[in-house]
């Protein structure tokens, strides 16, 4: 079963997609980008704290 995932602690989805979706014990993510959600703006940090936004 397919369940919806979604978040205010990261940018909300532009299209007509879920931030994630839980099935069993798989999260599949789309769309997610590096972007700090009080700002809008790329997190600063390299790509190391640039993956742990994601």
């Amino acid at each position: 079963m397919r369940k919806p995932i979604t978040t205010d602690k990261a940018p909300q989805a532009i299209g007509p997609y879920s931030q994630a979706i839980a099935a069993g014990q798989l999260l599949f993510l789309s769309g997610q980008t590096p972007l700090d959600p009080a700002t809008g703006k790329l997190v600063d940090g390299g790509i190391a704290e640039q993956t742990h936004r994601v």
